[in-house]
């Protein structure tokens, strides 16, 4: 592994190539680029490789897309403008789609899409002798045969030396293609490469993963639809850069949305390269940036591994040197096995649809013809209620008007003899006097009375001095 490298880092457009020679065309203008700054590593976006399917599609509908996009390209001659312009008019009226065409290929010749990539890419970078991080794409996987957007390293002799898929699929990706299963570090003569695919980047798990396994440099590739995408993931890679002390540089797509379902809104991004911040002209860890979100560009710079050492021994905040992995080790496999048996969120759907189901099967049986048979017994009724007391209270008071909503408190004395003096009697305007044994009572089992002039008695009197309930009996008949 060299000191001191330049990368060179790739914004590429995405379009429509009508045969794979105008694709190899389109890709050595970065390759000659990237030579001219002596770089010795280059790399590309996310779902740039994809750009291979086109010359393999051949059907009618395809061959429409292909003139279209050719059409729409800035510097199109004007005879490729007005035959885009007629291809463009017959897109919408055959209904052309060339997501669709992409799914059909990958079923039928997905071996074919793979020997091209790997032909081009291969080919590319032994005639420049460089290393190159090729644009992924949705290919089968050596491994299984199983498709996923997957991205190949080849070394400066054009051999394939590592690949990385990707494990956390954006919605967009989840009818092409299966994801990944983990995270490897590929070993090339530029260092060791740590590969991350678009929101992959997002997690500080995978960083973590791919430093310790002896990764020196982070290459993160993506393809952003929105803003809010794009700045997420710019700032997870200066993150996992700056959480592990390691350089890294992100590749974005641009250009024409041909890959969406129905949203067509364009790729975006700023590609960039990074290094920690203490290696930086302004300390913000940024070594050089595109300035536009939309146009195709290559950026170059330094990358002085010396200085990165050094770094990681003299800095004040030296987290690869100094990292608790004893503590951290043991907290972090006990907090992640603890996830894994929490129970599994069910399909929100399913919940759905089972609720629905519950509720038609609910009206159903409310509105089954029913006997008094079928209906429950409750209660029975065997006495007049409220039962009338053996002895009446000898207390007399006055008539309480019905919207009033006073109680009268009865003292134990206005009672007869036969009625022991443990007894106490609460009555309103409308219900006869009932016996409570006083005994029994206590402020949180007695319901709350209130008084006329705004006392409350009883209940829960949470923050306020307690009150024997005779005490209370007592002065209520005094009132009386």
């Amino acid at each position: 592994m060299a000191e001191r490298i330049v990368v060179a880092c790739v914004q590429q457009r995405m379009h429509l190539p009508l045969t794979i020679d105008d694709y190899r065309d389109d890709l050595r203008r970065f390759m000659r680029v990237a030579a001219t700054k002596q770089a010795r590593l280059v790399i590309f976006p996310e779902l740039g490789g994809v750009m291979v399917a086109p010359p393999i599609l051949r059907d009618f509908h395809s061959q429409l897309l292909k003139r279209y996009d050719r059409g729409r390209r800035r510097n199109a001659p004007l005879w490729d403008r007005a035959v885009g312009g007629l291809a463009g008019s017959m897109v919408s009226m055959v209904g052309a789609d060339f997501r669709r065409g992409l799914a059909s290929l990958l079923d039928v010749e997905a071996n074919e899409i793979w020997r091209t990539y790997v032909d081009v890419f291969g080919a590319l970078a032994r005639e420049f002798a460089m290393t190159v991080v090729a644009p992924s794409a949705y290919l089968p996987d050596p491994l299984d045969g199983v498709i996923r957007n997957l991205a190949v390293v080849f070394d400066s002799n054009g051999q394939m030396v590592g690949r990385q898929a990707k494990v956390v699929l954006h919605p967009a990706d989840t009818d092409l293609s299966q994801p990944g299963a983990t995270w490897n570090v590929i070993a090339t003569e530029v260092g060791q490469i740590g590969l991350i695919l678009g929101s992959d980047v997002l997690y500080p798990e995978v960083g973590r993963l791919l430093a310790y396994q002896g990764a020196d440099l982070f290459i993160v590739q993506a393809a952003c639809t929105d803003q809010a995408l794009y700045q997420k993931i710019r700032a997870g890679t200066l993150a996992r850069m700056q959480d592990n002390q390691l350089f890294a540089a992100v590749s974005f797509l641009v250009g024409n949305n041909l890959l969406s379902r129905a949203q067509r809104t364009p790729f975006a991004g700023k590609s960039a390269l990074f290094a920690p911040q203490e290696l930086t002209p302004r300390s913000n860890g940024v070594l050089v940036e595109m300035g536009n979100l939309h146009s195709e560009g290559v950026l170059a710079a330094l990358w002085d591994f010396a200085s990165l050492r050094e770094l990681w021994e003299t800095s004040e905040t030296p987290v690869r040197r100094q990292l608790p992995l004893q503590q951290a080790g043991q907290l972090l496999a006990q907090l992640y096995a603890r996830l894994q048996t929490l129970p599994k969120v069910a399909n929100i759907q399913q919940l759905a649809d089972s609720e629905t189901s519950d509720t038609v099967q609910r009206k159903r049986e409310l509105a089954a013809p029913q006997t008094l048979d079928d209906l429950a017994v409750i209660a029975t009724v065997t006495q007049q209620w409220p039962p009338a007391l053996d002895t009446p209270a000898p207390h007399s008071y006055d008539p309480i008007d019905e919207d009033d909503n006073d109680f009268l408190i009865v003292s134990t004395d206005d009672l007869d003899d036969e009625v022991t003096d443990k007894q106490v009697t609460a009555i309103d305007n409308k219900t006869p006097p009932v016996l409570v044994d006083t005994e029994k009572l206590t402020h949180a089992a007695m319901p709350p009375v209130a008084s006329s002039n705004g006392e409350v008695f009883g209940g829960d009197k949470s923050g306020e001095d307690e009150t024997d309930e005779m005490d209370v009996v007592a002065d209520e008949d005094k009132g009386a």
